[in-house]
């Protein structure tokens, strides 16, 4: 019986040592929270975005941003323009973060030492292995950032907006979007 209780004692503690801590987003004045995303409506849109943990090729794209998934619908009769300069991430130091661009976040993404092999001292196999995957990383990015422009009268748009990587050591961050902000705190 101890045994059996040391061992259930050992596997807790293992899971809540293996618990992955995350920015959830905090419920404030104008944001909901539902989902793990953070909602603002507004008369002419609604707006909910949360932490995206980027999943799929590359997976090294963690090591340099922070991203978060937005989706946005035009709620209005008339079209709504989206810009970067409508978003920025401030840290709890107060440092601002702008988003990166999507072809910047590519041309990072396929400059990765694993995928710049000495191209001649490589097989046929591994050179076609490496541009599959190459063509893999561009078509991932490209779909899933999300694209600025116009959104129609009750269109939606949403996809991945990239900011640099926030240091570990950070407990909270506040999105500011269109002079809104929502924070997000990490929780544990």
């Amino acid at each position: 019986m101890r045994l059996f209780i040391m061992l259930f004692l050992l596997i807790l503690l293992s899971l809540s040592l293996s618990c992955v801590s995350r920015y959830m987003p905090v419920a404030q004045n104008n944001i909901e929270v539902s989902d793990e995303f953070a909602i603002l409506r507004t008369d002419d849109e609604l707006m909910a975005i949360r932490v995206d943990l980027w999943n799929g090729e590359p997976q090294y794209l963690t090591e340099y941003f922070s991203s978060m998934f937005v989706r946005i619908q035009n709620r209005s009769s008339y079209p709504i323009r989206i810009i970067p300069t409508d978003f920025a991430m401030i840290n709890e130091n107060q440092m601002q973060y702008d988003l990166v661009p999507s072809d910047i976040v590519l041309e990072i993404a396929l400059s990765h030492p694993s995928l710049v092999p000495e191209w001649f001292s490589i097989s046929a196999e591994t050179q076609r292995e490496n541009l599959n995957r190459v063509n893999t990383i561009r078509r991932n990015i490209m779909t899933r950032a999300f694209a600025f422009g116009e959104i129609h009268p009750g269109a939606i748009k949403e996809g991945i907006l990239f900011f640099p990587n926030l240091d570990n050591k950070n407990q909270e961050f506040t999105i500011l979007y269109r002079h809104n902000e929502i924070l997000f705190r990490k929780n544990r």
